[in-house]
């Protein structure tokens, strides 16, 4: 489906995130640069050269979301880098690198990411809490169903608070509602589902079969409007 810019703009609200650096066809609210104040590029002590790709707009913090444009297609594919700066300053406060969430359980061209890559999906802070999305960009099999988790971490002590199981998250971004994530996994070939999880637990509370894989989600009052892959769905919360 190529119609996602209309799913967006017909949102009554703003959404909260945008795409740098990348051409697909799925990130369609995307930008040229990030807003004065924020690198576009972040350099490490190993020399290491990561462009920006997304920014998010969350709770308690903004959300940058920094990879590798070393491919052939010159855009970030598997964004690893997370930094969270402050709303009004965008001043740094934490980075965190992914990099172990990386798995290579298949056979990758030299020269190009591996196709079972953790890479960042979606990220919220809210009340100390960090809840990350990772997820690959292939079949589930090809991980030995290593693929969509949620993980809770805390950000006074960096230790993990939870993580999901397997094969719930690899939507676009997830909700953050009260005691609850929504969120959403599907993918060709694959059962495709929203997933409800216990915000403190991890634990999946609900689960709703949707017609195709659920891209995007984003909520308004008590409706949750859905974008997948060849379909539009709205829920109402109760």
């Amino acid at each position: 489906m190529v119609d996602y810019d209309v799913w967006f703009e017909s949102l009554p609200g703003k959404w909260p995130g945008v795409v740098f650096n990348n051409r697909g066809i799925c990130d369609a609210v995307s930008t040229d640069l990030p807003p004065e104040g924020i690198p576009a590029v972040m350099h490490t002590p190993r020399k290491g050269c990561y462009h920006i790709h997304k920014m998010i707009n969350s709770f308690d913090a903004a959300i940058a979301f920094y990879g590798s444009v070393d491919n052939r297609y010159n855009v970030v594919i598997c964004p690893r880098i997370l930094v969270l700066m402050d709303k009004d300053t965008f001043e740094s406060t934490l980075t965190l690198d992914f990099l172990s969430y990386f798995q290579d359980h298949s056979q990758t061209p030299e020269g190009e990411p591996s196709v079972t890559f953790q890479v960042l999906k979606w990220a919220e802070v809210d009340d100390g809490v960090l809840y990350v999305s990772n997820a690959h960009r292939t079949y589930a099999s090809m991980s030995n169903e290593s693929n969509g988790y949620i993980t809770a971490i805390d950000l006074n002590t960096l230790e993990i608070i939870w993580r999901s199981r397997s094969l719930v998250s690899n939507s676009g971004n997830f909700l953050l509602l009260d005691d609850v994530i929504i969120t959403g996994y599907g993918f060709s070939n694959e059962e495709d589902f929203l997933y409800v999880l216990d915000r403190y637990t991890g634990e999946i509370v609900q689960s709703v079969r949707v017609p195709t894989s659920p891209d995007y989600l984003f909520s308004h009052g008590n409706s949750v409007y859905v974008r997948c892959y060849s379909s539009d769905c709205l829920f109402l919360l109760k």
